[in-house]
């Protein structure tokens, strides 16, 4: 096990405080909470996007989707403005 030592200021400290006072649990566990989460969506970010679309397609559970009309083709709608470069 490792430890962790991390200096805060008072602002940081206090809103820590209050959110695990408000969950009902000590700080410690709330950070071991939030760490525990980003180790959970960084996992779901390596998943690669075609492996579930493709066990989607073989399942077979949108394959009535085929007897479906298209509703909007390419054609429809306007095309959406390019975005100003941001300042920086």
């Amino acid at each position: 096990m490792r430890q962790l030592k991390v200096k805060l200021s008072a602002k940081q400290h206090e809103t820590l405080r209050r959110h695990a006072a408000r969950l009902r649990t000590p700080i410690a566990w709330l950070i071991k909470d939030c760490l525990a989460t980003l180790v959970d969506d960084q996992k779901a970010e390596n998943v690669r996007t075609p492996e579930p679309m493709q066990a989607a397609a073989r399942g077979g559970s949108f394959a009535w989707l085929s007897d479906e009309p298209d509703l909007y083709t390419a054609t429809d709608g306007e095309p959406i403005p390019a975005r100003a470069p941001r300042r920086r």
